[in-house]
């Protein structure tokens, strides 16, 4: 079975403080179902954008239609992959899971551009 779900959403804020907060939401104090968050590597490539690997562990309630013999622990580590081009206005985001994937693949992909004000 594979889903797939799509949302386009405009903010009121600046481009620069969206990307921002979108770096900042993990970890907070507000978010506890985050664990851990290290970042692997961070580098500035020779087109002057800046490329972030992110470790994150999370924890949560598996849905209640998921077989429960399949998972032994509610935890699971995240790879955040990210690219940021601020002479372009792009921030773009991939988030996958690493273990559990024989059972269950999540993959998250977020762009993040400023938009064209017509």
């Amino acid at each position: 079975m594979v889903k797939f779900f799509s949302q386009t959403h405009k903010y009121d804020e600046a481009w620069a403080t969206v990307t921002l907060a979108f770096f900042l939401r993990y970890p907070n104090p507000y978010a506890s179902h985050v664990l851990a968050c290290d970042v692997i590597s961070r580098t500035v490539t020779d087109s002057g954008t800046l490329k972030t690997t992110r470790l994150i562990k999370k924890t949560g309630a598996v849905p209640s239609w998921f077989p429960k013999q399949f998972l032994n622990r509610p935890e699971t580590w995240v790879v955040e992959e990210s690219e940021v081009d601020p002479e372009g206005r792009v921030m773009s985001c991939r988030t996958r899971n690493l273990d559990h994937v024989k059972v269950m693949q999540v993959q998250e992909d977020v762009v993040l551009r400023e938009a064209d004000d017509e």
